[in-house]
C-alpha cells in the first residue's frame, strides 16, 4: 500500500514538472504572461493624416509613434541620484508624429492629433514637459479630416525655412 501511494505521489510530482516544463500551470492556462501577438502599426486615421504631413512637409521627416523615452533624458543633477522613476514620467508615453529637419536632423516639432480620448489638462501638463526640453507641440483637432490640404493649414508654421525653430508649444484650434 505503501509502495502504491509513492508511486502515486512520484507519477503527480513527473506530470506536475511536465507541466511546468511545457508552460501549463495547475488550471490549464500559460505559465507567466501571455506570448505577445502583432497588432496594426498606425489606425487608417493616423496613416492618412501621416501622408498628408509628409506632403505637406516635404522638409521634414516625419516619424510616428515615438516614445517619449527617445527625446527626452533625466538631467544630471549634483547632490542628486537618478531613479528609475524620473525616466518613467515619461518613457513610456507616446508622441503621435515628430517632425525631424531633413537638412539639420533637429526636431521641428511634435504633432499630436488630439481625439475623444485626449484630456485637455494631462495634454497641457505634457505640452508644458515638452516644451521644458525645448519641443515645441503642435496639436491638431480630431475634427480635421487628414487631407493634404486641411493638414497644411494647421501646420503652416513649420512651413518656415530651414533652420527655424519652434520655441514654445502651440495648440492649433478649430
Amino acid at each position: 500500500m505503501v509502495k502504491i501511494i509513492a508511486l502515486y505521489v512520484a507519477i503527480g510530482a513527473l506530470v506536475l514538472l511536465a507541466r511546468i516544463a511545457f508552460g501549463m500551470a495547475g488550471s490549464g492556462r500559460p505559465f507567466g504572461p501571455p506570448r505577445p501577438v502583432a497588432k496594426r502599426f498606425l489606425t487608417s486615421r493616423e496613416a492618412a493624416m501621416l501622408d498628408a504631413l509628409e506632403r505637406a512637409l516635404p522638409h521634414c521627416r516625419i516619424h510616428a509613434q515615438v516614445a517619449m523615452g527617445a527625446l527626452l533624458a533625466v538631467p544630471a543633477l549634483p547632490g542628486r541620484k537618478r531613479h528609475i522613476g524620473d525616466r518613467n514620467a515619461f518613457s513610456q508615453k507616446i508622441v503621435d508624429f515628430v517632425a525631424q529637419d531633413r537638412a539639420t536632423g533637429n526636431i521641428v516639432a511634435l504633432i499630436e492629433v488630439d481625439d475623444r480620448t485626449h484630456n485637455p489638462l494631462r495634454d497641457a501638463r505634457r505640452d508644458a514637459m515638452t516644451a521644458g526640453a525645448g519641443y515645441a507641440t503642435i496639436r491638431i483637432p480630431g475634427s480635421v479630416r487628414p487631407t493634404f490640404h486641411e493638414v497644411r493649414d494647421r501646420v503652416a508654421a513649420l512651413l518656415a525655412p530651414s533652420g527655424v525653430t519652434l520655441a514654445t508649444p502651440m495648440t492649433v484650434g478649430d
